[in-house]
């Protein structure tokens, strides 16, 4: 933020100036409150996920944003902020996905602008809709965005896309029960509704040439794309899948309560707080795969069965072997919570192809997104090692966990200087 609300917090020794997603602390100004609606689009503290665009230097840090900034991969240190389309005074650029989706053969990077003219398209000629970028190199090796295709929404429906898919010929967007609403500057949660009633629609467009297909599902409700591949059925037709973690039922949501609230500090120390009354869809979340079929125009949803124990559990975070990534897949790592247990972390590993799992925690110990890292040289797809933060209470500190990707055993652990609270999302890079 350009107010001064960063700098205050600092000085005050508070090193995140705001809630999770609930009011800004410390309290801000009705002048400050007006910069941040008007003054200031350009925000520079959009870091949810780090991500690796070819031709840029650095590490790209990315957010619910079309604004990135480079960060020094080593240092941190910054770098370069920026965009890669700017359409001018009189159009909008509301959103982009937090987490770019990389083309399985290119390496090429994906993602959306949710964009608009204040005119809605009268004389600027852009309308609401969804403008799907390639980030690609040009001959000088230097990433440049391209437009591969528009498809168009109203601003009465626009939905919280945090990730989407690519596969080797089509990007997939994918329009879940999460929407969107512009009710707050500065208290996030309020613009965030689960709604149960908006269906689930999924556009599945072609790289080649922008043309796409939309299919409708019941509401569901998911932020984080497990991967998506291309297929060829028994009747020689193409079919594209997605699987998401979803909660299980849309069913006895209190539309009164923002349920991203459920991390903040008040409600973890609550004795008289119930996480099983309150916030109980959160913790059933079942896989789902989600089949289109382009020559039919035809979809279908297949459950997987919940393997792990105990089955009331927040699964999400997932990552997968990055060279399975747009392809078929069996393997994938997860996150878990147990919220009715004071917050009980570990992490999953699920093979969709056999419908088996193995999971990891510890008593006290809270680790992050999972991250996988594949052998060298390795050919099978757990054949690797994965990495994370995990945090211990009782000491304050953290330490580097690394578990063999196969069985989730301990196989080392680093130990950190600083302590490493609980994070959304890490990137592993090869040293070259």
């Amino acid at each position: 933020l350009k107010t001064s609300i960063y700098n205050r917090s600092v000085s005050l020794g508070e090193l995140v100036p705001h809630r999770v997603v609930g009011d800004i602390l410390p309290p801000i100004t009705s002048l400050e409150k007006l910069r941040m609606a008007l003054w200031d689009p350009s925000r520079d503290n959009n870091n949810i996920t780090p991500w690796k665009i070819k031709g840029r230097d650095g590490i790209t840090v990315c957010g619910e944003s079309p604004l990135v900034f480079d960060v020094q991969n080593v240092n941190l240190d910054h770098m370069d902020k920026y965009k890669f389309f700017n359409k001018g005074k009189f159009v909008k650029e509301f959103m982009s996905a937090s987490h770019y989706a990389r083309h399985p053969t290119t390496g090429d990077s994906y993602n959306y602008v949710f964009m608009t003219g204040y005119d809605k398209g009268l004389f600027t000629g852009v309308e609401p809709g969804y403008e799907m970028i390639r980030v690609t190199e040009d001959p000088d090796g230097r990433a440049v965005g391209k437009v591969v295709g528009y498809i168009p929404s109203s601003l009465n429906d626009i939905r919280i896309i945090h990730s989407l898919g690519v596969t080797e010929n089509h990007v997939i967007l994918p329009r879940l029960s999460l929407r969107a609403e512009l009710n707050s500057t500065t208290h996030v949660c309020s613009n965030i509704v689960f709604d149960d009633k908006a269906p689930t629609y999924i556009h599945v467009m072609a790289i080649k040439d922008g043309s796409f297909k939309t299919f409708e599902f019941p509401p569901f409700i998911s932020v984080h794309i497990i991967n998506s591949f291309e297929r060829v059925n028994e009747n020689g037709e193409t079919e594209i899948v997605v699987d998401y973690p979803t909660l299980t039922t849309m069913e006895g949501f209190n539309h009164d309560r923002c349920y991203y609230e459920i991390l903040n500090i008040e409600y973890m120390l609550s004795d008289q707080f119930s996480y099983m009354k309150d916030f109980k869809p959160l913790n059933d979340v079942t896989i789902r795969r989600f089949v289109m079929n382009l020559a039919t125009g035809k979809g279908e949803v297949i459950d997987h069965p919940k393997t792990w124990q105990p089955q009331l559990l927040h699964v999400d975070f997932p990552f997968v072997n990055d060279n399975y990534r747009g392809k078929h897949f069996c393997i994938v790592y997860f996150h878990t919570i147990q919220w009715d247990n004071r917050n009980a972390m570990g992490i999953l590993k699920l093979d969709l192809c056999k419908q088996t799992s193995v999971g990891w925690d510890d008593l006290n110990l809270f680790p992050v997104e999972p991250v996988f890292v594949p052998r060298p040289g390795g050919t099978e797809e757990d054949d690797g090692v994965l990495l994370s933060p995990v945090y211990d209470p009782r000491t304050d500190g953290s330490e580097l966990y690394i578990w063999n990707a196969r069985n989730l055993k301990v196989i080392a652990k680093l130990s950190s200087p600083v302590r490493v609270p609980w994070t959304n999302h890490g990137i592993w890079l090869p040293e070259d």
